[in-house]
């Protein structure tokens, strides 16, 4: 049970950087997997920390939270933003890539405009899910 709980508190954590490993594959090659395991094993030993911070308020608010308790307000504030843009960059990336691939499958596909109408079906997705979540309450 320790394992996947550590794999769930850390999957936010190791998704960012994950999303490297293309590049360090890129740079180091065939010993690409030793800068891999470093990062598996630093988040191994941070894995309470994790935990702690997922489980402060389940709805990504977590490294808030812990600031909070630890900070002042004006740092946790400044956190919470910075979270915020890393979760923006994190889903325009995301995006990107995934209108990059379908490019190669349907040709003539314009990125930027398709990113934008991906980015907005999923804004729109999210806007219903509050909305009928505020319905529940």
């Amino acid at each position: 049970m320790p394992i996947q709980a550590t794999a769930i508190c850390g999957n936010d954590i190791s998704s960012s950087c994950l999303y490297v490993s293309a590049l360090t594959i890129i740079y180091a090659g065939q010993y690409a997997w030793v800068s891999l395991l470093i990062v598996a094993l630093v988040l191994f030993l941070f894995r309470k920390i994790y935990g702690e911070v997922v489980g402060a308020l389940p709805l990504n608010g977590g490294a808030y939270n812990v600031l909070l308790n630890t900070t002042s307000k004006r740092m946790a504030s400044f956190a919470a933003c910075l979270t915020i843009l890393s979760y923006m960059a994190t889903a325009v990336i995301s995006a990107y890539e995934a209108m990059f691939y379908l490019h190669d499958i349907i040709n003539g596909l314009p990125l930027m405009i398709s990113t934008a109408i991906l980015l907005a079906i999923f804004m729109a997705l999210s806007i219903m899910a509050l909305a009928n979540q505020q319905k529940l309450r």
